[in-house]
């Protein structure tokens, strides 16, 4: 999921900024010690990083591997976004 829309797609602004709220909602219910203005970044971090993944050279390579080898690779890279401070 993207936080922000396209440039030039405001009539998706709205859906956008609902996506954010709930990404927000969500994980600050895990990540108590994490201020909004942090969350909100580690999203357009993760979310930038997959958007790469998916339009990159690597995207071809991995949509040639099985779904299940993909998932085992790609969640903890996003998950360790997602963890509290340190």
């Amino acid at each position: 999921m993207g936080i922000d829309p396209p440039e030039g797609w405001d009539r998706l602004a709205g859906k956008f900024e609902q996506a954010r709220r709930q990404a927000v909602r969500v994980l600050a219910a895990h990540l108590p010690e994490v201020d909004e203005r942090e969350l909100v970044f580690r999203v357009r971090c993760a979310a930038g990083m997959l958007n790469w993944l998916a339009l990159a050279p690597i995207g071809a390579e991995l949509g040639a591997e099985p779904a299940e080898r993909v998932e085992r690779m790609l969640i903890p890279v996003v998950a360790g976004a997602f963890q509290g401070t340190r």
